[in-house]
């Protein structure tokens, strides 16, 4: 079985769930109330909303992808690793991909819709505004990609899904911000070149050791 068709069937899955379609509708409309809600701040609203998206969207991308690992390996689907010719890293793989480019399109509408506020409700140039956002937007990318990975590694680890929530919610927060507070914290010129790195680099790491412990597992 090619990966390109476990890619295929896990990204019709996630984008299908109720989770996703939550995804879809729900952060969209959060970057209209934070527009309601922000009349008088300094901050941009595109600047804004991506903030605060990549922060809800990187937890339940964990979220989504701790519960699925789990609960598949409680309901023994991965029994199919005996009988059929399947890659192990390629469940990972599917997986985290189909998840973060769910994510990372719902996170991108609702930024999308700020920019298109802020190009109707300000006198700045569209280009100006764009190139504000693009340091926000690759931070939104890193964390949802980390946050992402994160997930994957302790769907893999945790024993339930009440240890596996519980993970994301209190040790997975503080992995995926590591990109976005080492560039400030040691003034680091350029922090958001920093901060694509640490995020390539860190999901990276977490994406090899999840497929170095599962592929140890016995099914």
């Amino acid at each position: 079985m090619s990966f390109s068709l476990i890619f295929k069937d896990e990204l019709m899955g996630f984008y299908k769930s109720k989770a996703m379609i939550f995804l879809w509708i729900g952060l969209p409309l959060l970057a209209i109330l934070v527009h309601v809600s922000s009349q008088s701040a300094d901050m941009s609203l595109s600047i804004l909303v991506s903030l605060v998206v990549s922060s809800i969207g990187g937890l339940l991308a964990s979220v989504m992808l701790t519960v699925n690992i789990i609960n598949e390996k409680d309901t023994k689907v991965y029994d199919l690793f005996l009988i059929r010719p399947l890659k192990r890293w390629h469940i990972l793989v599917s997986k985290f991909l189909a998840v973060y480019i769910c994510v990372s399109i719902a996170c991108i509408i609702s930024i999308l819709i700020g920019l298109l506020v802020d190009y109707t409700e300000s006198q700045i140039a569209f280009d100006i505004i764009v190139q504000n956002i693009y340091e926000p937007f690759i931070m939104t990318l890193s964390i949802i990609a980390i946050s992402s990975a994160v997930g994957v590694l302790i769907g893999v680890v945790a024993p339930s899904i009440l240890v596996g929530v519980l993970l994301v919610i209190f040790g997975g927060n503080y992995v995926s911000s590591i990109p976005s507070i080492i560039p400030f914290v040691f003034n680091i010129q350029n922090p958001f070149t920093i901060v694509l790195i640490l995020g390539i680099i860190i999901t990276t790491v977490l994406m090899a050791l999840s497929i170095l412990l599962f592929n140890k597992k016995e099914f």
